[in-house]
């Protein structure tokens, strides 16, 4: 057997890379000695390599890349990048915290006779630093870590252009809409991005085989789903699956294994940022959006009597008589009714503030109430109904910040300084992202 210098391997030599094995991730190649014993996986390194290189230069000429630096996360034993060693990249580094496998892939080169320009260091992600790369790969990692969020956090940090992210995945058909049901998806974020969950299935691992866990624990395999979505909150943009679960299968396992896989190209502007950053965003529209809707005093104030004032003589027009019914439903009615009540109310922020009369009705409807008399100018009247819901003991905690803060703004209408602070200021200790009025911010 000739390597390509047309050198011979020798029994000794082939004894070596059997004690420095298994080389089971991807098939090292010199003449026509091939080593690698891919055990259920042929073909697979092979396959996501080139969909890194055709995602790399689907997105950068050559030019760029000369400029470029690239990180593998979790190299093993280095075949990736000496794969992809002949693009021009300035830099290129390979971490992996088995000091095994950083050794395996340096003898199958000396053996070989291969040579690349790859830096390969032992260590993981968080030994990175405060270095960026590029592009990073990461590939055959997420579903061997404890926290794929805190993972794909650390390549982030690391990350200045694109990231490619293979990994292994747990069909989408355990994401189902009773699992929507369940998990209850009213978040604010379900305001501003698409209505989407994912899950991640967990397992042992053990630190025994070489391409699994760094020690013992539980590990997390993902839902094509919760890769994307994690993905998306990390600020990546133009999130390109350039393999899917039944593409992957149909091209590495083909129906040989029960498990699947995907393949994500991914990139990161300069100026992007996080989702968490945009979350400020986020409540200033929304708070300042429910603020605005004033319900109409037709509407309102026979609810307000009738529900909040207890006076069972007060004349429900019919939409107000379709609220009260709603408030006095058993739960699974209650659903029923709430089409009805959004047929009625035609603005979102107005139909989300009437269905939640349903929790705190008398808390909820007082500061709805309250909001109408201070539009209206009356504000003693409006002091008067939002203090009622202040100084209650164990008020409904929504309705109790927003009075806070329209107290507040009474009082800075009214120009007495020092109850429009301390108002702001409980309003702030109540709930401290709440958008106060920032000429109220101002005011000393």
């Amino acid at each position: 057997m000739r390597l390509h210098d047309g050198s011979e391997i020798t029994a000794e030599q082939i004894e070596e890379l059997n004690a420095h094995g298994p080389y089971s991730m991807a098939v090292w190649k010199s003449g026509d000695v091939a080593i690698g014993n891919e055990e259920g996986l042929q073909g697979r390194s092979a396959y996501f390599t080139s969909l890194i290189r055709q995602s790399i230069l689907a997105r950068f000429s050559l030019d760029e890349i000369k400029g470029f630096s690239i990180l593998d996360i979790g190299c093993n034993d280095g075949w990736v990048l000496h794969t992809l060693s002949d693009l021009p990249f300035k830099k290129m580094v390979g971490i992996e915290p088995r000091e095994k496998n950083i050794a395996k892939g340096r003898k199958v080169r000396e053996l070989l006779k291969l040579t690349n320009s790859v830096e390969y260091r032992l260590g993981d992600i968080e030994s990175i630093g405060d270095e960026v790369f590029d592009i990073v790969i990461c590939a055959g990692v997420l579903y061997h870590v404890e926290s794929i969020p805190l993972a794909l956090r650390n390549v982030r940090n690391a990350c200045r252009r694109m990231v490619f992210v293979e990994s292994r995945c747990i069909s989408s058909k355990y994401v189902t809409r009773d699992l929507m049901d369940e998990i209850e998806m009213r978040d604010l974020v379900y305001r501003f991005k698409e209505r989407q969950c994912g899950i991640t299935a967990q397992k042992f691992e053990s630190a025994y085989h070489d391409g699994s866990a760094r020690h013992a624990t539980i590990v997390n395999i993902p839902s094509a789903e919760s890769l994307i979505m994690n993905l998306s909150i990390l600020g990546f943009e133009g999130i390109d699956v350039v393999a899917d679960l039944d593409t992957y299968r149909e091209s590495v396992w083909q129906d040989k294994r029960p498990l699947s896989g995907i393949c994500i190209a991914a990139t990161l502007d300069p100026a992007a940022k996080m989702m968490e950053s945009e979350e400020q965003t986020w409540i200033d529209e929304y708070e300042s959006n429910l603020e605005a809707t004033v319900l109409d005093r037709a509407y309102i104030e026979p609810v307000y009597r009738y529900i909040v004032l207890g006076d069972m003589a007060t004349n429900l027009p019919p939409k107000s008589g379709t609220t009260a019914e709603y408030l006095t439903l058993a739960a699974s009615k209650a659903d029923e009714m709430k089409a009805k009540l959004a047929s009625l109310h035609q603005d979102k922020y107005e139909i989300e503030i009437v269905q939640n009369f349903r929790y705190s009705p008398r808390d909820k409807i007082a500061l709805e109430y309250g909001k109408l008399l201070k539009s209206e100018g009356r504000l003693g009247e409006a002091l008067e109904v939002l203090k009622s819901i202040s100084s209650k003991l164990n008020a409904d905690w929504r309705s109790v910040y927003r009075s806070f803060h329209l107290i507040s703004e009474i009082y800075r209408e009214q120009q007495n300084v020092a109850a429009t602070n301390r108002y702001r200021d409980l309003c702030l200790k109540c709930n401290q992202k709440y958008p106060v009025n920032r000429r109220a911010q101002a005011e000393t």
